[in-house]
């Protein structure tokens, strides 16, 4: 669709909406650019420190707590009050609910190219109906509103999600008891999933040859439950947050039961 001089919605507060309403907002295309947002999220900067966002990650080392409070801290110095580019105030804290990144949104917005807007209440014809009871006519809509885990192709309920878009993994790789099925990069790991499969190819890799031993059955349901507090536990409770890890903590922990796996072969033998 040709877009330039249309009057564009685009619903959605994540990655993708935002980098499809920075893109469309630019003058030569839209001749007006809304968002559409149920709620306010924090918008994240690609750069910090003169460096990609992904490498000022704080170390492993640093307990999830502290580090969680330190980047907290960060981001508000960095960006400000979402309230101050005319957004909705997030009605949670920085890392509690999934992050949008962007390097050109705020500015769109701040400067007027973005118009935010609050929840599509009606269609009324060739116009929008928002929350706020704000008309305007528009041309296109654009959804971009995240997705839900789905594997038409399993029958077997053990492979389908549950009805709030939970599908608990083992290290977000295994189902417990299933020895030939390995689900790979399934994950929403903050801040990157660039290299996140290939991490977790390295336990499959091993396992594959016969170099490593998974726990049992009854520890690996335990370790799902533990993990999942760990990474999940400090997120408002939303579907879009069943899936989450931090990268470097599940990198850590995953070298650490690869180790484990392969003292586990060596025993057995």
């Amino acid at each position: 669709i040709d877009m330039r001089g249309k009057r564009i919605v685009v619903v959605g507060a994540g990655n993708s909406a935002m980098d499809l309403a920075s893109e469309l907002s630019q003058r030569p295309i839209a001749d007006k650019l809304f968002i559409s947002m149920r709620r306010g999220v924090w918008v994240l900067p690609k750069y910090m420190n003169g460096k990609p966002a992904d490498k000022t990650a704080l170390p492993p080392w640093i307990p999830l707590p502290l580090a969680r409070k330190l980047a907290k801290g960060a981001i508000i110095k960095a960006v400000g009050r979402m309230e101050s580019y005319g957004l909705p105030a997030p009605d949670h804290e920085p890392l509690t609910g999934h992050p949008s990144v962007s390097g050109e949104f705020l500015t769109r917005v701040g400067c007027g190219d973005i118009t935010p807007k609050p929840a599509i209440k009606a269609f009324e014809g060739d116009c929008v109906r928002f929350a706020d009871d704000s008309v305007e006519p528009v041309d296109v809509i654009l959804y971009a509103t995240g997705y839900r885990i789905s594997f038409p192709f399993f029958d077997q309920d053990q492979f389908k999600p549950d009805a709030a878009n939970r599908f608990p993994l083992w290290k977000r790789i295994m189902v417990p008891g299933v020895d030939n099925l390995f689900f790979m990069g399934l994950a929403q790991p903050l801040p990157t999933l660039v290299n996140f499969p290939e991490q977790q190819s390295k336990l499959v890799a091993r396992l594959l040859v016969g170099h490593y031993g998974r726990p049992s059955v009854e520890t690996m349901r335990a370790q799902i439950i533990a993990d999942e507090k760990l990474h999940l536990g400090h997120f408002y409770d939303s579907p879009r947050h069943t899936i989450q890890v931090d990268f470097a903590h599940y990198v850590r922990d995953l070298l650490k039961e690869i180790a484990a796996g392969e003292r586990r072969v060596v025993s057995a033998a």
